[in-house]
Order: C-alpha cells, then structure tokens, then sequence
C-alpha cells in the first residue's frame, strides 16, 4: 500500500483523468530542454511519434551552464556517434563554433579527439532552431509538477504528466531529463539558495513525485569556475592556444560544407581578434596555471569549502575536482593548470576552465588575484557548486528505461553523469527507446564493441553508483574499432532503420565506405619496384624509395606515407589517372591500413568476448548457491544484479576465477542462459 506521501507525489489515473488525458495527448513527453533533453525529443520526433518538450524557459534550450566547448578527448567519440544517429550536438556545436582544435595529434587514432569552444548564446540559439523545425515536435514553457500512473500488474506504468500551467498531459512515454534541477542547491562558502544553476529555481515536486513511485535518489555534486572580464586579464603573462588551421570538425555536415556557420565580429577586448584563420573565424584560448601563494589562500581556508565542512553531502565528478579537492589531495603539487576560454563573440567574459570552486566569494577573489596574468581581475560571476538529486542508475535498465515504472526513461544528469556530451549520448537513445515503446518495436542498446555510448551505459547501469560518470577511452577495450571516423559506418545503418537518418544519408555513407574499399582494392594492385622510374615518381611524391618491391597499401604502412603522396606517385608515373580523394576517406584509409593488423587483432578480440555479453544472467540469481565464487563477488553480483555474464565481468567486485566459477555453473546446467 502506498504512503500518504506516496499519493501526494503522483496522481494515480481514474476514469475522468483518463478521458482528460485523451484530449490533450501526445506519444512522447520530455521533461527538460537541455542537452539530453534536445537529443531526447528530437530523436522520438524524427523516429515519428508526435512530441513535446516541456520546459520551465524556453530561451534556456540547449543551454550550455558551464564550460563552453563540446568534445575533447574520449567525448569528441560521443558526439560523432551521436551525429552518426542522427543528433544535432555536433552540428550545432560547428555552427557555433568560435574556436577549432584537434587533440592528441601525436597519439593513435583511437585517442585523437576535436574539441570546439562555442559561442554560448550562438549554440543555444542552434539548437532551438533545430528543435523549433522539426516535424512532429511541439515545446511548451511549463512545468511538470509530478507524473501519472497507473497500475499494471505488478508494475505501474506512466500515462502522462501534472503541469504547472497546462494541467494534466496524457502520454505513452515520457522522458526524464531534469539535469541538476531535483531538489537543486547552490551553494558558495556559507550561502546556500534552491535552484539548479543561477537564475533558474529548483525542482522539488517532480523529484518527489519520482520518490513516490519508488526510484532511489542519491545525492549529487557538481561545479563551476567563476567567470572573469577579458579586459582586465594580462594576457601577456599567459600562454595562447590558437585555434586549429587546417578544417576540422564534429558533424558530418560540417565536413562536407553543407552548413549555415554563425558567428559575429569579435569585439576589440578579444586579443589576437584580427589574427582568423583563413578556414572560419576563431578566437584564441589561453593558458595559465596556479601558483604557491594562491594555494596557500585555499588551504587556510578549507574550513569554509562546502565539501570539507561538510555542508555538501553529494559526491563529486573524480575527473573535474573543485580547485581545492585539487590543493588537499595534490599537496606536493606547485601548480595546477588554467585554461581562458572566451564566452562568446560579443561578450569580455572568459571561462576559467580548472578553478571550479564553492568557496566564498571574498576568498575566490583573493585566490584569483595571486595568479600570474589575473592580478587586476575582476570577476563577472563567482564559482559555486550545485547540490541535486540523481536517480540511482541501478533503477535502469540498458535502455534507459525505469525498472519499476514502465515507459517511463531517464538521461543525462539525472542519471548520475557530468558532461554535456554524456547527456546528449543518453537522450538521444532514451528518446529513440521511449519512441519504440509507441511504436511497439524491440529496444536499442548498443554493444561496448559497437559504440563508445555503449561503453557509456553498459558501465552507467551495471558499475557501482559511487561518482558522477565521465567517459574515457580508457573505459573502452575496443577503442581501435570506436574511432570517430567509423562512427558513420557503424551506426547509420541502424539510425536509417529506426527512423532518425534519411535513405539519402545512409546512402552518402554506403557509398563513401564503398570508395574505400574500391580505393584500397586498387592500392593492392599498383606496385613501386626499386628502379629509377619508381624512385623518381616517389621522389616527386616526397616518399622515400622503396628497398624491394611492394604494392601501394604495403607502402602506406610507413609512417610517413599518406593517401595524398601515394595518389601523387600513382599519377607520376602516368599509370592511372587519379584524383586526390577528401580528407575524410583518406583519414579513415590510412588509419585502417597503419593499423591494420592491430584492428584484425581487435576484431578478433571483440568476436571471443561477445558470447558474453549475449549470455543472460538470470534476474535475481541466488549468488551464494554458485560454488567458487569469493565473498566479494557474491556481495558485488547480488548488489548489482547483471543482465549479461559480460556485464559481471565488468564489475570492480569481480576477478577472472569468479567469472569462471558463473561460467562452469552455467555449463554443468545450473544457470539457465540461452
């Protein structure tokens, strides 16, 4: 029976609700209009059910609250694979886009990463575009007060939503994007104020109204840098980090030119404004780091830091720590380091990047101005950190998809994540994943060899729920084959089916993986020969000669060697008539080949482990029953409960001979798996 508290939270269907709800009705509802939240509801509007976002203002879509870039290392992946399905972060991120760098250029493939510092209000208005065009696609500025359920079973299943404004919304599906708002505090030194970012207020009926039917929320804690005005830096003390000069870019789009880029003239307090590159127009980043004396300031005064005083209950993200996590935990550290990232355009302010703080604001003065470069500064918004509550991902299932509330699905940082990427990955497949609840099609979730957003919530829904989740290409043991240039190919193909790309799209892709393959095949057929003929067509090339001979894909194997100096050579020898392929094929040709027997050896690798994961463990399984297994285990398999013995192997509680112990009872018939 449920509690008094219980019935308050939600409202639990009756007849005259039901024929409300059927007069104002809709497949899909998404409740939030941030970066999960776009995804969500742009996925199930293209997928073809007729959605609605709901959100408390409008012109916060797609707002970016904290850091102003998308990508990076391990999340530029994300949000390639993203584009691959059809989403517009990538795309909207390019347009918006005032400064263009790719990482990790002297690393592997698998490790390269685009990262793209945005215009803040630019991508925000992108993204609104993109949602305000879609078909099939309605916003509404509101407020979802609590859900509508109704039994089923033993199971309650949600029938709509409470609004603030519009009253009771009838749904099939809806979609939980709420990010830091559940019962949200900022807090900064002694002050604390409800809210989920400044200038927006806290939620606290729909977070009791999940609490009502059941879910477990754990508390969270995240933060942001105080923000600095540009013209009282002296840049002259820091290090510039110009923008890339040669094109790179997130979306597919944006490669193949086909998109309408935003930007406006820089203002005159942007240094090095007139220094653009001639590809698109972009602003320079700038380094910095902290010194001695300002971490003396912070340790005097870790008395007063929410997180040490023990105003703040929530656990923190390990890979984004407050500047003083950073000075307590890293004492023998001098430094640490800072990077300028401007705001916008039209705008002085600059990003902080690496002093994410809650301490007060005297203090972050102090701080800020015993920095090299920041002694006049003057601070245009103060650090702060957010205390919100997250559902415990143990509640999901790999859809995305509530265990206890049927239809009802969960993303971004509701779920106990950090990071704009991280979210859209989520909403995009919760989106999708509610849209084949109406459509009554089979769920989607990717395997951890298939997709880095596989990798990212196979971990979220089956490891311990102990910090915010931040994606790594360390977490991904088949990161050769996750690379952002296959992410078309792998996934396009499944977007095209389920609704979210177009026949035109998936043949554009189809194509281009066609003209790699006919360009390699015709690679294996043209032969260098150590002779002065050959030499010279190389040399022209700027290749080295060859020792013995060799076809064209063995030669590419060389460091040095790229598609464009084997297209050259080709062509000086007068053989054939070829033509400089683009950029991207070339990348994806020469990545394939260099590394080629490290992708066989990753394939290979990829087919012995995937029995696994298509091994089901059986819900609820008496772990104590399994002979062999080690006490930890059996704690860490009953806490956990994996779908999949790949899953359980994944487990930090897990080892090899634990593994093998579920595999032997398995064999000898004991665990039903298929």
């Amino acid at each position: 029976m449920r509690s008094c508290a219980t019935v308050l939270a939600i409202r639990i269907l009756g007849p005259s609700m039901g024929s409300l709800l059927d007069r104002s009705f809709y497949d899909v509802i998404v409740i939030g209009g941030g970066h999960a939240g776009c995804e969500a509801a742009l996925a199930a509007a293209r997928a073809g059910c007729s959605t609605l976002m709901l959100t408390p203002n409008l012109d916060r879509i797609g707002f970016m609250p904290c850091n102003p870039s998308i990508g990076g290392p391990g999340k530029s992946h994300l949000v390639a694979e993203i584009d691959a399905l059809g989403g517009e972060m990538a795309r909207a991120a390019d347009r918006a886009a005032l400064q263009v760098r790719e990482l990790n250029t002297s690393k592997g493939p698998a490790v390269r990463a685009v990262r793209v510092q945005a215009d803040k209000n630019l991508y925000s208005l992108a993204m609104k575009e993109a949602i305000e065009l879609q078909q099939r696609l309605h916003v509404r500025q509101d407020e979802a007060v609590s859900l509508i359920v109704e039994q089923q079973g033993t199971r309650v299943r949600v029938r709509g939503v409470e609004t603030r404004a519009s009253g009771a919304i009838g749904a099939t599906a809806i979609v939980i994007t709420a990010g830091t708002f559940l019962r949200g505090a900022m807090i900064s030194g002694e002050q604390r104020q409800p809210g989920g970012r400044w200038g927006d207020t806290a939620d606290t009926k729909l977070a009791g109204s999940l609490a009502g039917v059941g879910l477990t929320l754990r508390r969270f804690k995240t933060g942001t840098p105080p923000r600095i005005d540009g013209r009282t830096i002296d840049f002259a003390a820091l290090t510039s980090q110009p923008g890339s000069e040669e094109p790179c870019w997130l979306s597919r789009d944006g490669e193949r030119g086909r998109l309408d880029l935003l930007a406006l003239p820089p203002i005159s307090a942007h240094p090095s404004a007139s220094s653009l590159n001639p590809w698109r127009p972009q602003l320079p980043c700038w380094r910095g780091e902290t010194n001695p004396a300002a971490h003396n300031l912070i340790r005097a005064n870790l008395h007063r830091a929410p997180m040490f005083n023990g105003s703040i209950e929530g656990v923190g993200p390990r890979y984004c720590p407050s500047i003083e996590d950073k000075v307590a935990r890293f004492g023998a550290k001098s430094s640490h380091p800072l990077f300028f990232e401007p705001e916008g355009w039209r705008t002085t302010e600059y990003y902080v990047q690496g002093l994410s703080t809650s301490l007060p604001p005297e203090i972050q003065e102090s701080v800020i101005r015993s920095i090299p470069g920041l002694e006049r500064s003057h601070v245009t918004r103060y650090g702060y950190a957010v205390e919100y509550d997250a559902v415990d991902p143990t509640e999901l299932t790999p859809s995305l998809e509530s265990r206890r509330v049927a239809s009802l699905f969960l993303a971004g940082q509701v779920n106990g994540t950090s990071g704009y990427e991280e979210a859209a990955g989520q909403g995009i497949l919760a989106g999708l994943n509610a849209a084949n609840r109406v459509r009554d099609r089979a769920s989607v979730v990717l395997r951890r060899d298939q997709a880095y957003l596989g990798v990212m919530i196979d971990d979220l829904v089956s490891k311990p729920f102990d910090e915010p989740y931040r994606m790594l290409t360390s977490r991904a043991e088949h990161r050769l084959l996750l690379r952002p240039e296959t992410a078309a190919s792998r996934l396009s193909r499944l977007a095209h089916e389920e609704g979210l790309i177009d026949a035109w799209r998936l043949g554009e892709v189809e194509q281009e993986t066609d003209a790699v393959g006919e360009l390699l095949a015709l690679f294996s057929t043209r032969w260098f020969a150590p002779t002065p003929r050959h030499d010279a067509a190389l040399a022209a090339a700027g290749l080295a000669p060859v020792s013995q001979s060799m076809n064209a894909v063995e030669l590419l194997r060389r460091p040095e060697t790229t598609v464009a100096g084997l297209t050259a050579a080709i062509a000086h020898l007068g053989d054939e008539d070829m033509s400089l392929p683009p950029p991207y094929v070339c990348r994806r040709i020469e990545n394939d080949v260099k590394y080629g027997g490290f992708i066989v050896k990753a394939n290979r690798e990829a087919d012995r482990l995937r029995h696994l994961e298509d091994k089901l463990l059986p819900h609820e399984l008496d772990y104590h029953a399994v002979p062999g297994l080690r006490a930890e285990a059996r704690e860490g398999l009953t806490r956990h409960q994996p779908h999949t013995f790949g899953q359980a192997s994944r487990l930090a509680a897990v080892t090899p001979s634990d593994l093998a112990a579920l595999l032997v009872h398995a064999e000898v018939g004991k665990v039903a798996v298929p």
